[in-house]
């Protein structure tokens, strides 16, 4: 058995209705977690009798969410749980590629090509080929009861940011492999951002082009293509992502660093330049985003996460 898990917070109607309408008859149930929407909303995805609706509007953060929504697939019977993020449009031929893969020994998930295709930098792999790789997003990975049990679930202080980047990497210490389908791709929008003017961004992304072909610097090449775009910076996702980079890397500081690539960089003072410094120098409310800085940083030195032996 298959089913399928969403968290909404405040949702893109439109979206949302799109993907449940595309994986809803490749699954038993669609979960939904409800951090906080509208009545009106769950009154109209509550009548879809593939639909279970869980939690009652308090926010617990994306952790507990997916927690809760393994832990009451596990009590329907489902083996395994494609989990989506709200904005995630799944490919019409995801599950079903999947379900050609579940029965490989020790995989605990399944995972497609992403593609954000607002950011134009970003280029899909033109190959037809299953890879195993380290880490992959929680949207429209597939996701096996057993390993997200084995290794004792998401971790709940993760409330938002890293919660996939911790356990693929327990995941991988604990043995289970994670599989990516490159020839099925998930349309999955990253963050707030709005492109800039035409003549802007192609020069930009020029610049990225030769840095990729050319100098074969990826990260650097990265980093110049999202200054394509503008991006609403939220305080609320700095905070939490100073704090839990910090956390994890006590977390796992007998095995090097941990969630430094999702921001094209190997290090915390790359992180420092390219995440930190970009979004004070990007975001609109630069007084609200600093202090997000500083506390986030503040309670990251605080924390004291069980360190992996």
């Amino acid at each position: 058995m298959i089913s399928a898990g969403v968290v909404l917070y405040h949702p893109n109607r439109e979206r949302l209705f799109e993907n449940i309408s595309i994986i809803r008859h490749d699954v038993n149930r669609v979960y939904l977690y409800d951090n906080g929407t509208s009545a009106d909303l769950l009154d109209i995805l509550e009548k879809d009798p593939v639909v279970t609706i869980l939690g009652d509007g308090n926010n617990i953060g994306l952790a507990k969410a997916l927690n809760c929504i393994m832990e009451r697939a596990r009590a329907d019977g489902s083996f395994w749980v494609v989990t989506y993020d709200q904005d995630s449009i799944s490919d019409r031929r995801l599950i079903q590629e999947y379900r050609k893969l579940l029965d490989i020994p020790n995989v605990a998930i399944i995972c497609p090509q992403v593609i954000d295709r607002r950011r134009r930098y970003m280029e899909e792999k033109r190959v037809h080929n299953i890879e195993s790789v380290t880490r992959c997003i929680t949207s429209a990975s597939c996701t096996s009861v057993n390993a997200w049990e084995d290794i004792g679930g998401f971790d709940n202080f993760l409330f938002i940011d890293l919660v996939d980047n911790d356990f693929c990497k327990r995941l991988k210490l604990n043995g289970w492999d994670i599989l990516k389908l490159n020839d099925v791709i998930l349309n999955q929008e990253y963050g707030d951002i709005e492109p800039k003017d035409n003549k802007t961004a192609d020069y930009i992304l020029k610049v990225s082009d030769f840095v990729k072909r050319r100098l074969h610097i990826n990260y650097l090449a990265e980093n110049i293509g999202k200054l394509s775009y503008k991006k609403n910076v939220s305080p609320l996702r700095v905070y939490y992502t100073n704090r839990n980079v910090i956390y994890l890397n006590k977390k796992y500081k007998n095995y090097g660093g941990i969630g430094y690539d999702c921001y094209r960089c190997r290090s915390y003072l790359g992180f420092q330049i390219c995440f930190n410094l970009a979004s004070i120098c990007r975001g609109q409310k630069k007084i609200k985003i600093i202090k997000a800085i500083m506390n986030g940083m503040n309670d990251g030195i605080k924390s004291s996460p069980e360190v992996l032996p």
